[in-house]
């Protein structure tokens, strides 16, 4: 490495300053690119690779022999113009250069005015660069693949670029190349950046990107969205509604609505775009909030489906970024995914690059090789110098006190040090203020006159430090790094200064949506030392990013404001409370242990202070918490002492809540006899107490869970029918939805009183509530009843293909337990329609997906249906595993899925031709089943009977079985259970 210093650069430009003067016009310049071919040949080898096509490739979509293309791109053959219009069709030459392409393919003069560095570039990219502009060089290649992927998206799939390389590298000038060839083009871009500073700000990168996306759409494309997306795109920029009008969204269950907006707002990209190609660039996506990346991770996978060409900029710092290199990671497995790594410039291209700038300053012998030596080929570092130098001119010696930078930071103090002292304050405000600023605010924090600011503004972007924005008013650093450096120049003291006048500013403008500016407030004021104020701000940014189910940025504001409480108690007040709401967050967010530390604070506190309630209802939030991780035993233990203190206090309505979370838990680890315990007692004390609250509602709902898991419709219907009136009494409409979900569920064939009608009723009743008060939580299993009902009228492929899009819907949510339900149902239905290999395959998922979650309470139902698929394949030992879960299922009080073990065990003792065993098993089910009126599963068991009492020679009573059974399913409208009886007849 040359130990190059500012005197040695400085002397060696005075030095060729000299000699030109001395030379007169025969001045010494530096030396030129080497030349590289210029003929038609190599261009077009450069296009075909640009557009990932193999010789053999191009040569059949253009109707000639590999053979040709070889000769061709070797300059051995020049083709026919018919053979040209093909090759200008198949590398997508714009219609504006195609003339230019034919005569240079026909042409040896023509075909050396194309510039190979710059394909696919078009004359008007060609042109030289504007003084706001540096010469584009060293890219031709990545540009050139970028182009082409752009051309490809004609044929309606889309394509992920992931431009990887380190800071200053030139992957936001790459962007900016694709936007301007775009928009030459008349394609329609958006793009946006993201921002240190405002990293744990929830979507503020999306919301940069719907908000053009909603300037540019017309109205008549935001017409066709549906009205929740409209909705959903409303409540993340409420600007929408000046446009259109919007409906209004429930609060309840948040957890669902993360991925209805991303629906939503590919929808409103799919609008804008028409059809037509739609290019989304991201820069610095290293700095994106979590649920930012979460978003481009779902738009990268919708790509492929769509005209859509995504570029993600990022540093190859992803080391560093544990989120960041697990997206990066993800992506690169999607196949329309490509990886971009930016490498440094060459020294050829250092040479191209000081060519074509062009400063009489920058003509020295060996400057290029030495600048390229010292900078590495970083291009930032590089222009960096390449400034300083160029303004400095014979009076460099004086910006060369410091030593030229090795890294970014030393080259920006050098130029730092040309600014004018009138103009540096502007500057140390505008790195306060962030990498993106308005004017009002900028004149608001400095207090000087706008006529000065904006003199200092048009001073700093003619040193191209800032540049200013197409938006009138706004302005941007020339790099988020020259904002670095001067915010660190800035003293200590200053800054803390800065950051509480720019909070104050802000405070009073009081503009756009108050939520958009909370995590901004809090970033300042914690960094301008009002704690108290900052405090403030910091929970209602973690307030909204809960709302957002953007957990993790919560939590970060959560902790953030938790550290500042705890090293300045006096600006804190109730401590304790944000520990309490921190570890509902964590809680909520599966991280256990954090959720575990934080409410034991809560309670030690609650206890140092006598305060019984407080720490009984916190020990009541940490049974909770653990029943989310799945830790039934230690969630048991937890309510249990909860309840104790209840009963101790003479609270029997804490008493009642408690006893309906214990059988929640008891439900949720397969132990319904438990369940049917503490949800009959929290029923009783409600009736004693005449309670009509929300506890109540709970209670009689939770009791319908558990007599429905009991396989009693009858007193299940009743307790949801109760607890569907108190809700409605109070407006819960959640509570409402689900009730008359459940209803229907108990009035199904499969599992209840087999009154189809009702249960359609009930279905349809749950949905609308569902829909019309924004409850996406319900909405999933709602929708697997009512395709249940289909699969049993015989509407297979419409079940199927609903219940399957449904479950690929949970799965988004990561609703576990209603998955579940969907490998139940579309278990039944496969085996309903004869489809046994299918059915096992489902099946095994749900088993695996069922106890990686450890969610024991419908392992039984599955294991029945898998035991079930693999004995009409020909297993004869599926005994033990139907055995084994019937066992289980008779322990717990699990009726309804010990039907179906019955079932099982039933049909497997008829193919081995025991009979007696299959009478014996089929009587079970049918005094199971019978007496509570489950007229369905009466005749399933009927079925078997007659079965079995053929089997064993008793004639008549086994056809009465039978006929019985056809005749119930005929009633039920169950035409395959009707068919199984009447080919038993037959045989």
């Amino acid at each position: 490495m040359w130990d190059v210093r500012p005197h040695c650069i400085t002397a060696a430009i005075r030095r060729g300053v000299a000699e030109r003067d001395k030379k007169g016009d025969n001045h010494t310049r530096i030396s030129r690119v080497e030349e590289r071919p210029q003929s038609f040949g190599y261009w077009l080898r450069r296009r075909r690779k640009a557009l990932d096509l193999t010789q053999e490739a191009l040569a059949a979509s253009v109707a000639c022999s590999r053979f040709a293309i070889r000769k061709i791109e070797a300059d051995e053959r020049r083709p026919s113009r018919r053979l040209a219009e093909r090759l200008a069709d198949r590398l997508a030459i714009p219609a504006q250069e195609r003339d230019a392409f034919l005569d240079a393919a026909r042409s040896v003069r023509a075909a050396e005015r194309l510039q190979v560095d710059e394909v696919p570039l078009n004359a008007h990219d060609r042109e030289s660069p504007d003084k706001e502009t540096s010469p584009f060089v060293g890219r031709g290649a990545e540009f050139g693949l970028l182009i082409g992927l752009l051309a490809r998206l004609t044929a309606g799939s889309g394509h992920v670029v992931l431009l990887e390389g380190e800071p200053g590298i030139g992957k936001s000038r790459l962007l900016h190349e694709l936007d301007r060839y775009c928009a030459a083009r008349g394609l329609c871009t958006l793009a946006t950046n993201c921002y240190e500073i405002e990293r744990a700000m929830a979507y503020q990168p999306i919301i940069d990107l719907v908000g053009k996306a909603l300037e540019l759409a017309p109205g008549e494309a935001l017409q066709k969205l549906a009205p929740v997306s409209l909705a959903e795109i409303a409540a993340l920029v409420p600007g929408v509604a000046e446009r259109i009008a919007v409906p209004s969204l429930s609060a309840d269950f948040p957890e669902a609505r993360q991925a209805r907006l991303f629906r939503a707002i590919v929808q409103l990209f799919g609008a804008l775009a028409g059809g037509r190609q739609l290019v989304v660039m991201i820069d610095d996506l290293q700095w994106a909030d979590d649920a930012s990346a979460q978003f481009v991770h779902y738009l990268a996978r919708q790509a492929s489906r769509g005209p859509l060409l995504l570029a993600c900029a990022y540093r190859d710092e992803i080391e560093t970024h544990e989120r960041l290199a697990a997206l990066v990671q993800s992506l690169r497995r999607e196949a329309h995914a490509r990886h971009l790594p930016l490498a440094r410039l060459q020294a050829a291209d250092t040479e191209a690059l000081l060519e074509r700038l062009g400063h009489p300053g920058l003509e020295v012998p060996g400057l290029a090789a030495r600048l390229h030596q010292e900078t590495d080929g970083n291009p930032f570092f590089l222009m960096s110098m390449l400034q300083v130098l160029a303004e400095s001119g014979d009076d460099a010696a004086s910006a060369g006190e410091a030593a030229l930078p090795e890294a970014l930071r030393a080259s920006v103090r050098a130029r730092l040090a040309q600014v004018p002292k009138e103009a540096r304050t502007t500057l140390d405000v505008a790195a306060v203020l962030g990498r993106r600023f308005d004017f009002e605010t900028l004149a608001a924090v400095t207090r000087e006159p706008e006529e000065q600011v904006l003199q200092a503004l048009e001073t700093l972007a003619k040193r191209r430090l800032l540049r200013e924005e197409s938006e009138d008013g706004f302005y941007d650093f020339s790099h988020d790094k020259v904002r670095e450096v001067v915010y660190r120049e800035i003293g200590g003291a200053r800054r803390v200064t800065l950051h509480r006048a720019v909070g104050e500013a802000l405070e009073r403008r009081a503009e756009g949506a108050p939520e958009e500016r909370h995590a901004r407030l809090g970033e300042h004021y914690e960094r301008g030392h009002a704690w108290q104020k900052a405090l403030q701000y910091l929970l209602l940014a973690a307030e909204r990013s809960q709302r957002l189910f953007a957990l993790r940025d919560a939590l970060h504001w959560l902790d953030r404001a938790v550290a500042l409480a705890e090293a300045h108690p006096e600006a804190a007040g109730n401590l304790i409370e944000l520990y309490a709401r921190r570890g509902s967050v964590r809680a909520q967010a599966g991280q256990t242990e954090g959720a575990v530390a934080d409410i034991r604070r809560v309670i030690e506190a609650a206890q140092a202070r006598g305060e019984r309630e407080r720490s009984r209802d916190a020990v009541i939030q940490l049974g909770m918490a653990y029943r989310r991780a799945d830790d039934y035993e230690r969630a048991t233990q937890c309510l249990t002492q909860a309840l104790a203190e209840s009963r101790a206090m003479n609270d029997e309505r804490h008493a009642a809540d408690t006893l309906y979370h214990l059988g929640t838990v008891a439900w949720s680890n397969g132990r319904n006899r438990e369940a049917i315990a503490f949800h009959g007692e929290a029923v009783a004390i409600c009736e004693r107490l005449g309670l009509a609250d929300l506890v109540a509602v709970q209670a009689y709902h939770g009791r319908g869970e558990a007599h429905y898991n009991n396989l009693e419709p009858a007193a299940a219907i009743a307790c949801y029918e109760r607890s569907l009136g108190l809700a409605r009494g109070i407006g819960d409409k959640s509570y409402e939805c689900e009730n008359l979900m459940m209803i229907g569920y108990a009035l199904t064939g499969y599992m209840g009183l087999a009154d189809y009608a009702r249960a359609q009723a009930h279905f349809q009743a749950s949905l609308e509530i569902a829909r019309n008060a924004d409850l996406q939580w319900h909405m999933g299993p709602t929708l697997l009843g009512l395709d249940h009902l289909r699969a049993c009228a015989g509407s297979y492929d419409e079940a199927f293909a609903g219940m399957t899009r449904t479950l690929g819907w949970l799965e988004s949510l990561k609703q576990i337990r209603y998955q579940l339900i969907a490998y139940d149902l579309i278990g039944h239905l496969l085996l309903d329609r004869g489809e046994h290999g299918e059915a096992a395959v489902w099946c095994e998922r749900g088993l695996e997906l069922a106890r990686t979650a450890r969610i024991p309470f419908w392992l039984p139902r599955i294991e029945a249906h898998l035991a079930i698929a693999r004995l009409r394949m020909g297993a004869r030992d599926v005994g033990p595993a139907l055995e084994r879960a019937a066992q289980y299922c008779r322990k717990h009080s699990e009726g309804f899925q010990l039907a179906r073990c019955l079932e099982g065990l039933a049909e497997l003792a008829a193919a081995r031709g025991e009979s007696a065993a299959c009478l014996a098993h089929a009587d079970e089910l049918l005094s199971l089943v019978e007496p509570p009126g489950l007229k369905e599963l009466a005749a399933v068991a009927r079925r078997w009977r007659g079965a079995a009492l053929l089997a064993q020679g008793r004639t008549e009573e086994g056809r009465d079985e039978l006929m019985r059974a056809a005749r119930v399913a005929d009633h039920l409208g169950r035409a395959r259970l009707a068919a199984d009886a009447r080919a038993a007849l037959q045989r």
